[in-house]
């Protein structure tokens, strides 16, 4: 067994910093540097996914931590306007009894050289689980409203994040339920749902990054689960 993630050395934030130059954010240049990024990116992120995967599994075995939680470094610039081949920062997320996807509600986390941010919830607006999200929470809004407007949730999170319509879905319209309950309808119009904090980047050079990682996770994990029990309906 491998002993508990001890931080990333100061030589990873350093490496990615260097991703943000143009000069250096090319193929060439990163293939020169490539043994950095496995010294010092690659081989410590799976660490800490070890690390993470066996005490994840103490708190909820049913979320999938494993190596496919850690994204690729490599950008897919086929419909991006910036057409930088590497992203200039180093992530993962997990999910609910599967690998994590963009699509999921997910336990997101990153680290670059300016910030170290943790990230809950379901970012992704795919039109198809965003219904099945807004009638879940609208059927089960007492539910929703207890995790979001608890005291350490708010205290920690404040409101939860996302993109919104201007106007109530039309599934909703005319509903009398919703248009006497403000915060039920200022809710449905939400286009995503997520919380999210972020840190000095330094955390991330020692042991508790994974404290960091951990706390979030449970403080988000109803909120989370909820969200995943919505599309799955």
């Amino acid at each position: 067994m491998k002993e508990s993630f001890p931080g990333f050395d100061k030589e990873a934030l350093k490496f990615l910093k260097d991703l943000k130059s143009p000069a250096k954010n090319k193929k060439a240049w990163f293939d020169e540097n490539r043994e950095r990024y496995d010294t010092f990116i690659r081989e410590p992120m799976r660490h800490l996914i070890d690390t993470l995967a066996e005490e994840v599994n103490k708190l909820d075995s049913d979320i999938v931590v494993n190596y496919k939680s850690i994204f690729r470094i490599n950008r897919d610039i086929r419909f991006s306007k910036v057409k930088t081949p590497y992203k200039t920062m180093s992530s993962a997320a997990f999910a609910f009894n599967q690998n994590k996807s963009a699509e999921l509600p997910q336990f997101y986390f990153h680290f670059n050289s300016e910030e170290f941010l943790i990230a809950s919830g379901q970012y992704s607006m795919d039109p198809v689980l965003l219904k099945k999200i807004r009638r879940y929470i609208f059927e089960n809004f007492d539910e929703y409203k207890s995790i979001v407007t608890n005291k350490k949730f708010k205290s920690r999170y404040g409101e939860v994040n996302g993109e919104t319509l201007s106007k109530l879905p039309n599934d909703f319209k005319g509903n009398p339920v919703v248009e006497t309950n403000q915060l039920l309808a200022d809710t449905l119009k939400m286009k995503q749902f997520y919380v999210f904090e972020t840190h000095d980047p330094k955390v991330v050079l020692d042991e508790s990054i994974v404290k960091i990682i951990l706390d979030n996770i449970k403080a988000t994990h109803d909120f989370t689960r909820f969200l995943t029990e919505a599309i799955r309906i």
